[in-house]
């Protein structure tokens, strides 16, 4: 069971999200963990009961902590924000896109990314209805907003690693604004059937 928040918990969990998401989660042991975060084994079992007791933790503070930097509101505010939050907590999503990777071996990791990506889906299929709102019907909106939000999920993965390869080059706000773009023109094209 976690025990409550204390400056060691959150340090660990500090450490523990940085190591794993340059090393990823298999390949980041306990001992590592605790030698860079300067506390004793013991320390960490006592907080998290387990290494995978750290990693859940790990995942469910930086999904809280990402979910809600993401904006709710109308498009201008979401195509202007969004770009900023992807941007702004690259090791959370590295760490997820890295627990995806390894998450064929390891059930516990599986559960945690499937839930975060649940919660991507469901984010933008809200955001998608509301910006297709502007232009159809409510129902109209929503039906095609879960039609589209395969597609903006995988394009967004898209573009959290051009940030990753080429931060540079890679222009987020660009590539959300075709984003919309894009998901207007596919919306159009699909109300029309």
């Amino acid at each position: 069971m976690p025990k409550k928040d204390t400056p060691s918990r959150e340090l660990i969990l500090d450490v523990a999200e940085r190591l794993m998401s340059e090393n990823g989660y298999a390949g980041t042991p306990v001992s590592a963990i605790c030698k860079a975060a300067g506390v004793s084994v013991t320390s960490l079992y006592w907080h998290f009961g387990s290494k995978e007791g750290l990693l859940a933790s790990v995942m469910e503070r930086g999904a809280e902590r990402w979910f809600a930097a993401l904006p709710r509101g109308d498009a201008a505010v979401i195509l202007e924000q969004g770009a900023k939050a992807v941007a702004a907590d690259p090791l959370f999503l590295r760490l997820a896109y890295l627990l995806a990777l390894e998450a064929k071996e390891d059930e516990i990791a599986a559960k945690l990314v499937q839930r975060v990506r649940r919660q991507a889906h469901d984010y933008f299929q809200e955001v998608i209805t509301i910006v297709l709102e502007q232009e159809h019907e409510p129902k109209i909106a929503r039906d095609l907003a879960v039609r589209l939000t395969p597609f903006a999920v995988a394009y967004s993965d898209g573009c959290f690693f051009a940030t990753q390869l080429e931060p540079d080059t890679a222009d987020l706000h660009r590539m959300y604004t075709d984003l919309f773009v894009a998901l207007r023109a596919l919306a159009a094209k699909e109300g029309k059937k």
